[in-house]
């Protein structure tokens, strides 16, 4: 099915994935071109044709599920979200969020989909399930620890700014400490995003000839 995602980002870093995914989509047509001057679709009619056609189409899908033509936002960003999610320990199997539990960027200790200084742009995509269930389940999974301890901390000390205010220094200090080490999906994807517009190795690039 997949899962929408909106983050905020950088206008500058959107404009460069942009500018990214426009340039796959003209080598893309270029590869297409190639391939259907190779089939020799000009010269050929009937069933003929219409098998040549399928098969460069067949050939373009798999290219672009394999992250080779990346020709729009999530295909730009999928190749290198799975290696960043490898990274982190989160390309797993998870248990299931349980129902009614704050999502990811909504705890205690998260920016929430606004925060961050010059995040002004919005990056919506649509993640495919295999890269979407890892990423909310582990986020949730790996921060439930650290937001524990921030209720724990609201529960003592309460959560209006007067009683914050009234906390000693230490322990302003220890939720500050808790907080920081709350990953939320949109550190991830903005991860996942600076990596691909920095064209980081191992980032897959279309091919101009139909036959790689």
């Amino acid at each position: 099915m997949g899962h929408t995602m909106v983050i905020a980002v950088p206008p500058a870093d959107l404009d460069r994935l942009d500018a990214l995914v426009t340039a796959q989509q003209t080598a893309e047509t270029r590869w297409q071109a190639s391939a259907e001057q190779q089939a020799g679709l000009l010269d050929l009619r009937g069933p003929a044709l219409r098998a040549a056609r399928a098969r460069i189409r067949g050939k373009r899908a798999r290219l672009r599920e394999s992250g080779t033509h990346r020709v729009t936002r999530w295909r730009a960003l999928a190749p290198v979200l799975r290696a960043e999610l490898d990274a982190r320990g989160l390309l797993r199997e998870w248990e299931p969020v349980p129902e009614g539990a704050q999502q990811a960027g909504q705890n205690l200790g998260g920016a929430g989909p606004y925060g961050g200084a010059g995040y002004t742009a919005r990056l919506c995509v649509t993640l495919s399930d295999a890269l979407a269930v890892p990423l909310l389940r582990g986020v949730y999974w790996t921060n439930l620890p650290n937001l524990q301890a921030l209720e724990a901390w609201a529960d003592h000390w309460g959560t209006d700014a007067a009683s914050r205010r009234a906390a000693p220094d230490e322990a302003l200090d220890e939720r500050a400490r808790v907080a920081a080490q709350i990953t939320t999906t949109g550190m991830i994807l903005r991860a996942a995003l600076h990596h691909t517009i920095n064209h980081q190795p191992n980032t897959p690039a279309v091919s101009a000839k139909p036959g790689t």
